[in-house]
């Protein structure tokens, strides 16, 4: 026979297949209430939503909940059990008795809108206490009901996101929606097929070895190396050997011939990032490889042709470094050719969701955390946020997201964005809100100026005084707030 644990679940899973059916959150919130009651056999059950639409449900209409257990279940962070036999809390033992209860169950809710909901259960005294079983299957269903609640917001997304979403492109590292996004890459395939040196500037993090990568595959020398070489990285005592290769015996350690990076990128591209923080006898050793193209390795007369395609990235001014004397004038109209200037993240609108988006799914899956979703005011702490860091700092954060979120929900707290979501609630993000800003700033001030005299402020607004009133409803202003 099968026992009453797994008969429990498998009818848990049937009712939660009707979730399914459920398109909008005002329908599904309330199934999710009464399926958790009657899979886990609850004299009681309330749904709590916070968040921009706050919402309470209750079954039956009145009951009476323990706001202690609540706040534990929610620094515990999952779903937890209090029997009236516990004594870890007096707080809860005390609820417990008064209420006639045998025990209580509850867990932390979150939805795109919330992350300070809950989901709470309990039993009357007459009844056997939740067990330990009860708790893992209540914690389950839990986490697959946020994942329907995600998919339910995701739906009501306003129009003007889901039309910059309509034409998101992915391409060979590339994830973007941008229209400033979409001319880079343009311009990227023009020069793909051209033999110019490229130079790509931008700050750092914005993504330029992406850019160079991109150019090289697209470019007739696709089947042949591409190495990229971090200029400031490498020790000036050994850039010159690095770059150029040395002969056998040309200093101490030197116990064989070896190839630099030019000649291992030969018949393909050598990417030199961070160009600007090269030794001045480098750029002139660098110069001469580019008008020779021939290098020669330390130690040795040999002149060994080379045939690259130098693709070179900086986020230094290099005009203001030339001017100072720190770059040679002659190697930067060299490598200066065709500029390709790459936008900093805050530039590029709704891309930084995309990116975040992507950076979840890809190491999700390589720490074996499953699917991750942001949570709506993490959405607008990302848009929100500056990101001095661009790209990078931008994967650096969601990395650390999917050690620290749970329930498969990234908060702004798990991206250490607080002060962000802070900034993001008083920031306008759509047309609608931005407009509703200047509504309430503009007939706020008429309605000062004029001591709430509603026929003076629409005279004042070039409005009739019925319009002005029909605004007012529908912004939830009252004319007594601004009264002197």
């Amino acid at each position: 026979m099968k026992s009453e644990s797994m008969l429990a679940t498998e009818k848990m899973l049937d009712v939660v297949k009707t979730l399914l059916d459920e398109q909008q959150p005002e329908s599904l919130f309330p199934k999710i209430l009464d399926v958790a009651k009657e899979v886990l056999h609850a004299d009681a059950a309330v749904l709590d939503i916070g968040g921009d639409s706050p919402l309470h449900l209750s079954n039956p209409e009145s009951v009476a909940i323990s706001i202690s257990a609540v706040k534990l279940a929610k620094s515990e962070k999952r779903a937890v059990v209090w029997n009236q036999l516990d004594d870890e809390s007096a707080d809860l033992s005390k609820s417990i008795v008064q209420n006639q209860l045998t025990s209580i169950m509850v867990s932390p809710f979150r939805t795109a809108d919330s992350e300070s909901g809950y989901l709470y259960l309990q039993r009357a005294a007459r009844e056997e206490p939740f067990t330990e079983d009860d708790s893992k299957l209540f914690d389950s269903f839990v986490a697959v009901c946020e994942k329907f609640a995600f998919a339910a917001f995701d739906r009501l997304r306003d129009k003007e996101s889901l039309d910059v979403l309509k034409n998101v492109v992915r391409n060979d590292g590339f994830v973007y929606s941008s229209k400033v996004m979409a001319d880079l890459v343009a311009l990227a395939d023009k020069l793909a097929g051209l033999p110019l040196p490229v130079i790509i500037r931008g700050e750092t993090g914005t993504g330029k070895e992406v850019v160079a990568r991109y150019i090289h595959k697209h470019s007739p020398r696709a089947d042949r190396p591409f190495i990229a070489v971090n200029c400031g990285a490498i020790p000036e005592h050994l850039m010159e050997s690095l770059l150029f290769g040395h002969a056998k015996g040309s200093f101490t350690g030197a116990i064989e011939n070896r190839k630099g990076f030019f000649e291992e990128a030969d018949g393909g591209t050598i990417f030199l990032d961070e160009i600007g923080e090269l030794p001045m006898n480098m750029q002139v050793k660098l110069l001469r490889v580019l008008q020779e193209k021939h290098i020669t390795r330390v130690g040795d007369n040999r002149e060994i042709p080379v045939n690259v395609r130098v693709i070179s990235a900086t986020h230094v001014d290099l005009e203001a470094a030339v001017k100072d004397k720190t770059f040679r004038e002659d190697l930067y109209f060299r490598i200066q050719v065709m500029p390709v200037m790459l936008p900093p993240l805050r530039e590029r609108g709704q891309d930084v969701i995309l990116l975040a988006e992507e950076f979840l799914t890809r190491y999700g899956a390589e720490y074996g955390r499953g699917k991750f979703h942001l949570s709506r005011n993490a959405e607008k702490a990302i848009l929100s946020y500056f990101w001095p860091g661009n790209v990078r700092e931008l994967e650096n954060k969601i990395q650390k997201a999917l050690v620290q979120s749970v329930h498969g929900v990234v908060q702004p707290a798990d991206l250490g964005l607080e002060d962000a979501q802070s900034q993001a609630k008083d920031s306008p993000r759509t047309l609608k809100e931005a407009r509703e800003a200047v509504e309430r700033e503009v007939i706020g001030k008429a309605l000062k100026d004029c001591n709430a005299n509603l026929t003076l402020a629409a005279t004042i607004l070039g409005i009739d005084r019925k319009v002005l009133r029909e605004i007012m409803e529908r912004l939830g202003l009252k004319k007594e707030t601004f009264k002197s």
